[in-house]
């Protein structure tokens, strides 16, 4: 195996081997370069040269967006002594050689057996995951870990930081998606007012997207039947209708709203919403058909048999709607009738 084998550059990470003079000059002479040693190699093959374990540690710090003191011992203010590479002392050190192993085995063992991997071959490196950044987070769950430990105003300021430090490079996705998924995951544990804040301000950061635009009327519409109830609601949709797409795309909004109120335990307001879904598309037969679900949790058979039939009318082709309504005791013949089947 050669040596390039052995030790892909900017694949692994490295800070698994302590040295003495590593960090000379890269004016250094062959023969100078081969009285250099290092201690307590782990990962790298002995025999590594001095360029190439300076050449992966810069491709490290690079990727990481850290600096050697970041896996290496070193006191404050003072940098590291040649000695104190070897030392494993620190956590993120020990880490580095488990992942050093994993993007080893990647390319070698997963990666190796593809047909195809062009050439220059397709690697897994360390820049892959990271982006630049020490923990390869999504600006999703960066976002969301600051909600958890600091609510709303703990949210924003991160993402202000984060877009401050990292706008324009590769760590970060500051594009419309990633607050929309943010704010649809608050709403869904029930904190839709700071989920439709963060679609505010996805606006405000995306002032040109539609999505965004979208995002944030669905939002609004979304507060408005979960905290002022279904004629606020359906009020804050006539307001909004223009911005929120298509037909089909209104349906399922609207639809998903009626669902999550019913999640939430508000049954009423969502047949509410559920009966504003038929009559804004009434050729639907899934917006029947969730109406007819929502009456049956609500304890009202008649409605529910009678929209499960409006539903069975619409889409002939549904299997759901029929077992809906054979599980409500209504008869073949007349679920036959409603499909306009003899």
């Amino acid at each position: 195996m050669t040596r390039a084998n052995r030790l892909p550059l900017l694949v692994w990470i490295v800070v698994g081997a302590g040295f003495v003079g590593l960090l000379a000059g890269p004016g250094r002479a062959p023969a100078q370069e081969q009285q250099e040693k290092f201690t307590n190699l782990k990962v790298f093959p002995k025999d590594v040269s001095p360029r190439e374990l300076r050449s992966t540690m810069s491709a490290f710090t690079r990727a990481l967006g850290v600096r050697c003191s970041y896996c290496h011992v070193a006191k404050p203010g003072q940098p590291i002594r040649h000695e104190d590479f070897a030392l494993d002392d620190k956590p993120e050190k020990k880490t580095a050689r488990v992942m050093m192993q994993m993007t080893r085995d990647l390319n070698e063992k997963y990666l190796g057996t593809l047909e195809d991997r062009s050439d220059p071959p397709i690697k897994v490196q360390c820049f892959t995951c990271h982006h630049g950044t020490a923990h390869p987070r999504t600006l999703q769950d960066a976002l969301m870990l600051s909600y958890t430990k600091g609510g709303l105003d703990s949210t924003r300021a991160r993402y202000a930081s984060l877009r401050d430090r990292y706008y324009g490079s590769a760590a970060y996705d500051f594009g419309e998606v990633p607050l929309a998924d943010v704010a649809s995951a608050l709403a869904d544990s029930g904190h839709v007012a700071d989920g439709v804040n963060l679609l505010a301000l996805d606006v405000e950061m995306n002032p040109k997207s539609a999505f965004a635009k979208r995002q944030y009327a669905a939002g609004t519409v979304v507060l408005a039947y979960t905290e002022q109830g279904p004629d606020s609601g359906a009020a804050v949709y006539q307001r909004m209708k223009d911005q929120l797409g298509q037909p089909r795309e209104t349906e399922f909004l609207i639809g998903g709203i009626g669902h999550r109120l019913m999640t939430a335990g508000k049954t009423e307001t969502a047949i509410a919403a559920f009966k504003l879904n038929t009559a804004e598309h009434p050729e639907s037969g899934d917006a029947f058909a969730d109406l007819g679900e929502a009456y049956v949790k609500h304890g009202d058979k008649k409605l529910a048999i009678e929209s499960y039939l409006k539903a069975a009318a619409l889409d002939t082709a549904s299997t759901e709607v029929v077992k809906q309504l054979e599980q409500l005791k209504v008869s073949k013949s007349k679920i036959a009738k409603a499909r306009g089947k003899k």
